[in-house]
């Protein structure tokens, strides 16, 4: 799948975001793949006038606000106070059939499997080498089913994504080399902004690389290195 669209619900009204998703569905000829969370940054929600405590109820509002968008035949009223639809339709429908597919995020809490489940959507496990995001991922999925049986709902292992970070070249030389440039801003980013401790504090680029490798947080190497990640 090509084309990937991510995006932090609580930010957009579900209609505009709806019909974006559906015309990248188009344009890539149903390699659109539509992720969805519900915002990782306090700082974000603030400078949007949003409650960081209700961000994962607008998430699930607005997710079942699209779903039945691109579900039903028939037009779509909803009134959760933050956003309304009157008789909304989508501008045309989508290129795949019934929709593309639609997948939630998950770190460690269980409410990206519950909203997942609720929906019968794809699960998008983004910790999965990080020693707390690997820990959960049993009780991830349990939740997962849990809660599609409760409401009526089927998901597939099959469609559930283990997420690490990867930089891949012909030899490990050349991937040690290329990550020269960005690796210590993804770092600092990760660690200053997102407050997640992903390394103990090494200062210098080939060290970040070493201490990554040594965790299984992250492949920077050769193909074989990825394949041994996958198995592992």
């Amino acid at each position: 799948r090509l084309g990937t669209g991510v995006s932090s619900l609580p930010y957009h009204h579900p209609l505009i975001l709806a019909d974006r998703m559906v015309l990248l569905d188009h344009l890539t000829l149903g390699r659109a793949m539509f992720g969805v969370g519900p915002g990782a940054l306090p700082s974000d929600a603030f400078m949007m006038g949003i409650d960081p405590i209700r961000q994962r109820e607008m998430m699930d509002e607005s997710l079942e606000a699209i779903l039945a968008l691109l579900r039903s035949d028939e037009p779509v009223t909803r009134d959760c106070g933050w956003f309304t639809l009157k008789e909304a339709r989508l501008h045309m429908r989508p290129y795949s059939r019934p929709h593309m597919e639609v997948a939630v995020a998950a770190q460690v809490s269980p409410a990206g499997p519950r909203v997942a489940g609720k929906h019968g959507a794809s699960l998008l496990s983004l910790g999965a080498t990080t020693a707390g995001g690997f820990d959960v991922l049993g009780a991830h999925w349990g939740t997962c089913e849990e809660l599609a049986t409760e409401h009526g709902q089927t998901v597939s292992r099959a469609n559930w994504r283990l997420v690490g970070p990867m930089h891949i070249a012909p030899t490990m030389d050349q991937a040690r080399r290329e990550v020269e440039f960005g690796l210590p801003a993804w770092v600092d980013y990760f660690q200053r902004v997102a407050a997640l401790p992903l390394l103990a504090e090494p200062t210098q680029t080939q060290d970040m690389v070493d201490s990554m490798k040594a965790s299984g947080l992250a492949v920077i190497g050769t193909p074989d290195d990825a394949a041994r990640q996958i198995e592992r």
